[in-house]
């Protein structure tokens, strides 16, 4: 149990300084709209402090998927590579091993696991117990699946070769309608963007430009719309995310 404790640390290292940055990044830029808007810091402060741990729950999230998306695309290209090597003659032990070897951009993220199952395999470990051990790895769940479907499949002596190009085959139709329903998203998400940070691009332009006519904002019932504004602008923020959070039926 320590042991598996372990490994989940390291698989998250690098992704919490990634996390973290980005993080403080966003806040940066949020600390930064709200002192247009109010011109107070202590006040951009408290917004900043408020709006910290959705923002850092979005970004873990939003690199989660890609992390997700990048390595499920990678096992794709594994499936077919063991796939060929199975219809060649070669075993599923010999498969894994020439992929742990091999320099193909095509398995650049995922290599590193494949040379760990390559070394468990050299201490006698069965190849589906090395897959198993990946999938504990590697949380993705496709990964996970192909890893149980594999421990059914050798004792039962299923097809590997046609078993690899199933998984291959619908892990493949998956990122291709990802890939699409991405493409399709990307333009009205851009837009809502640029829609949601006008305002606070306008409002700065014209306090430097102009600041004369803002005055009237900056004191008595102007707080109170500047703060309405505020609100009506993060609703806006989570609406468009909410929308654009189309997913992949599993």
């Amino acid at each position: 149990m320590k042991k598996k404790s372990v490994r989940k640390k390291e698989r998250y290292r690098v992704k919490k300084t990634a996390l973290w940055g980005v993080t403080l990044l966003l806040s940066a830029a949020v600390y930064a709209g709200a002192y247009v808007l109010f011109t107070d810091p202590l006040v951009s402060l408290f917004t900043a402090l408020i709006l910290l741990v959705p923002v850092s729950f979005k970004v873990r999230r939003e690199l989660e998927r890609r992390y997700e998306k990048v390595m499920r695309k990678e096992f794709v290209s594994c499936l077919v590579s063991i796939s060929g090597a199975l219809s060649s003659g070669v075993r599923l032990e010999q498969a894994i091993t020439e992929i742990a070897a091999s320099e193909s951009s095509e398995f650049a993220r995922i290599r590193p696991e494949f040379v760990r199952m390559s070394k468990l395999i050299q201490l006698n470990l069965p190849a589906e117990k090395a897959f198993s051990e990946l999938s504990e790895r590697v949380p993705v769940p496709d990964i996970k699946l192909f890893s149980q479907a594999l421990d059914y499949a050798v004792p039962s002596g299923v097809n590997l070769i046609e078993l690899t190009r199933m998984f291959s085959s619908s892990m493949r139709i998956r990122n291709d309608v990802e890939a699409e329903i991405s493409k399709s998203l990307n333009l009205p998400k851009y837009n809502n963007r640029i829609v949601t940070a006008m305002p606070f691009f306008m409002i700065a332009l014209m306090r430097l430009t102009a600041s004369d006519y803002l005055s009237g904002l900056d004191r008595g019932i102007g707080n109170i719309v500047k703060l309405i504004v505020a609100l009506l602008i993060i609703g806006a923020v989570v609406l468009g995310e909410l929308l654009g959070n189309i997913r992949y039926a599993e």
